[in-house]
């Protein structure tokens, strides 16, 4: 019984050892199923599938668009276990290569091979001009309306609004095709964050790449600014006063530019305002020559259109 159980356990470390040894798959030859050369894939969930290799753990897919010879964006590169692989492309035409992997061996590459997603895009270089929000807009709404222009000959239009700063790579949030006017309100609840979004027309059977932008949304006001230079009750020399402030760190996640709107008056209500500055930062350099006593204070206002509430004001006496 021993010598059984001591040749099972000799048997089960051989088996562990033969497991461990990566296999040399260097000259195979990957077999692709989806999609084949040339393929033009209807669903912009592109399936992608191959053969199972045998010794090769995992597998490299690399895509393209247009081409591996003039690139304009690596859409995909990416390591896979298994045998299937679903991502989401644009219309448009692509490049894929693909290898497997077995530890510090891989295979042959097979490719470039070319495919087709969706239908053919349009040669005649036309794209949709879009309108607002501008490109790189800040907004401090939680809907959106999105406005381009009517594109000559276009029959409809399709939307994408997707997280993240590039629209090629980003998660798609909200996508709407079919559509005949050059407006759509989006039924998303937009938090504060990075999105981007794009518009395509179809043509004649054909379609235009998409046109694209940038859209932050950020919903947080900034800090309430804390006056600093010249200090309350201060006496000032008439003529280049310098004012400075603190903004403190914005809370947000989006960090909208903060626009500072100093007040100076000649009453601490404000009711008569001498002179005012409107500054990106924490400091502005105003004349005063007429000597007397005067109040200042600060609004912070972002790009968003967020502002919170007037800092407490500062008197000084210039003389």
């Amino acid at each position: 019984m021993k010598r059984l159980i001591y040749f099972m356990a000799i048997v089960a470390v051989l088996y562990s050892c033969e497991k461990i040894v990566a296999t040399d798959i260097t000259g195979k030859t990957p077999v692709m199923l989806l999609p084949q050369v040339n393929d033009t894939v209807q669903d912009n969930l592109v399936h992608f599938k191959w053969e199972e290799m045998d010794g090769a753990e995992k597998y490299h897919l690399t895509v393209v668009t247009p081409d591996f010879t003039s690139p304009t964006s690596y859409v995909l590169d990416t390591v896979i276990y298994g045998t299937d692989f679903y991502y989401t492309l644009d219309s448009n035409q692509y490049e894929l290569k693909f290898y497997g992997i077995s530890a510090t061996y891989h295979s042959d590459t097979i490719g470039p091979l070319k495919f087709w997603v969706g239908t053919q895009s349009s040669t005649t270089g036309n794209t949709v001009v879009l309108n607002t929000p501008n490109d790189m807009e800040y907004i401090n709404s939680s809907s959106q309306q999105f406005k381009w222009d009517a594109l000559t000959g276009a029959s409809t239009y399709e939307i994408s609004i997707r997280s993240g700063a590039t629209f090629e790579t980003g998660s798609i949030l909200d996508a709407q095709n079919n559509i005949s006017t050059t407006v759509y309100t989006s039924p998303l609840a937009f938090t504060e964050g990075t999105y981007s979004w794009g518009v395509k027309a179809f043509v004649s059977g054909t379609e235009t790449v998409y046109s694209t932008r940038v859209l932050y949304v950020d919903l947080t006001s900034p800090n309430q600014a804390t006056l600093s230079l010249p200090m309350n009750a201060s006496l000032v020399p008439n003529g280049t006063i310098t004012f400075t402030w603190a903004n403190g760190t914005d809370p947000g996640t989006v960090h909208a530019p903060v626009n500072s709107y100093l007040e100076i008056a000649s009453d601490n209500t404000f009711a008569t305002i001498v002179d005012s500055a409107t500054v990106v930062g924490n400091s502005a350099t105003l004349t005063i020559n007429t000597v007397g006593n005067y109040y200042w204070r600060v609004t912070n206002t972002d790009d968003a259109g967020n502002t919170t509430s007037t800092s407490a004001s500062f008197q000084m006496t210039v003389y």
